[in-house]
């Protein structure tokens, strides 16, 4: 124990001295937290943030404006038109406006004739800017299709002499809907998706301080030196562990503490945190131990600094891209979701989204939990394989 607390402190001493390396990996995933999460505050929303304007034009200046009202609302911000079709054309070709509705001559007329094979129901057009998202075009679509169903209805009513206004026939004033959302929302937040992730990102980024101090010690004779004292290449690696774990710990706490106070200074949402801070210190401790495994590995299969840069770097950059760091796996295709299960970072970050999203129980992080713990096992015991298999392969030469 002795001798494992003495190598704990000889790394601590060569961090201390490498003051621009850890600077690294706490400004690094700390700028990406605030700035991800600003950039992505809008496109992680339920609803967009930024009001969607249109514009209804009809030669009834009446029912232009009838339409209009009805269709605004959620997230849909009704706007003057342009005087004739030609000019909204260009308007949306301009993207001057997002969204116009063309409402053709006679169209209340046509809403009250009988749907029968002699009468074809009346056909508007709706002039959409080709950057505007699906999920909004489609969203307006069925507003439209509500509020003329509506028209239609209500004359249909008339003819039957019933008099009833169409805003009585809007279908969301038929009843009130209460959403309830069980065990936490169903998709992350932008703050709950980037905080957890790009402190992931952080924590395996571990794997540069770890092998350039490996392989500096290596070159300098220092890892010879402890050999020939008899100090077994296992405890050197768990002479790593220890300082490099403090660290990681120390990187998930500011990571935290940036998602509270930092993204909101700027104007961003808050992070919400778990009321369970023993679950939460269970999934960085076993994120921690893979990194650090991980970080572990590269040192002992690399010779120089710059294979160190390259394995730990490109393999970092797969890992999250794969894993849901850099795009969230919910807009991934059904074959990428599947592929980042084979993503460490994706398991570290499933267990966050358990503690953070849902409010989860220790079964809820018992799976990635185990994954993470098993991985730093399987990367540590390789790593003592290989120095074991150099170690034979240079005896014999």
């Amino acid at each position: 124990m002795r001798r494992l607390l003495a190598l704990w402190e000889k790394e601590y001493l060569a961090l201390s001295r490498d003051v621009l390396g850890l600077a690294v990996l706490f400004l690094m995933p700390a700028a990406f937290i605030v700035v991800m999460s600003l950039a992505l505050s809008d496109a992680f929303k339920g609803s967009p943030a930024r009001e969607t304007e249109f514009a209804v034009i009809a030669a009834d200046p009446a029912l232009a404006d009838r339409l209009a009202k009805n269709l605004a609302g959620e997230g849909f911000r009704g706007v003057p038109g342009p005087a004739s079709e030609a000019e909204a054309r260009n308007s949306v070709r301009l993207s001057q406006h997002k969204l116009v509705l063309v409402v053709p001559r006679d169209f209340e007329r046509a809403l009250a004739a009988p749907l029968d094979g002699g009468n074809a129901p009346p056909e508007l057009t709706l002039l959409a800017d080709p950057a505007l998202p699906p999920a909004q075009l489609l969203a307006f679509r069925q507003r439209v299709f509500g509020a003329v169903l509506a028209l239609r209805v209500s004359a249909m009513m008339r003819r039957a002499g019933i008099a009833v206004a169409a805003d009585a026939l809007d279908p969301r004033r038929a009843a009130s809907l209460k959403v309830e959302t069980i065990g936490g929302t169903g998709r992350p937040s932008s703050v709950q998706q980037n905080v957890p992730a790009w402190l992931i990102f952080g924590m395996f980024f571990v794997v540069m301080p770890i092998s350039s101090l490996f392989i500096v010690e290596r070159r300098d004779g220092t890892l010879a030196r402890l050999v020939s004292m008899r100090v077994p290449f296992s405890l050197l690696l768990l002479g790593k562990v220890g300082p490099y774990f403090a660290v990681n710990l120390a990187q998930a706490a500011l990571m935290l503490l940036a998602g509270r106070v930092l993204v909101p200074w700027f104007g961003g949402e808050t992070l919400a945190l778990p009321g369970r801070w023993d679950l939460l210190a269970a999934v960085t401790a076993c994120t921690s131990f893979a990194a650090i495994g991980w970080g572990l590995l590269v040192a002992v299969c690399s010779r120089t600094l710059e294979q160190a840069t390259v394995i730990g770097g490109v393999g970092n950059l797969l890992a999250a891209a794969v894993g849901g760091i850099m795009v969230p796996r919910f807009v991934m295709p059904e074959a990428m979701q599947r592929l980042a299960e084979v993503s460490p970072m994706a398991w570290a970050l499933d267990g966050f989204h358990a503690v953070i999203l849902r409010q989860g129980s220790a079964a809820d992080i018992a799976a990635p939990c185990a994954k993470l713990l098993a991985l730093a096992l399987v990367l540590l015991a390789t790593a003592l394989w290989v120095h074991h298999r150099r170690r034979v392969l240079s005896a014999t030469q």
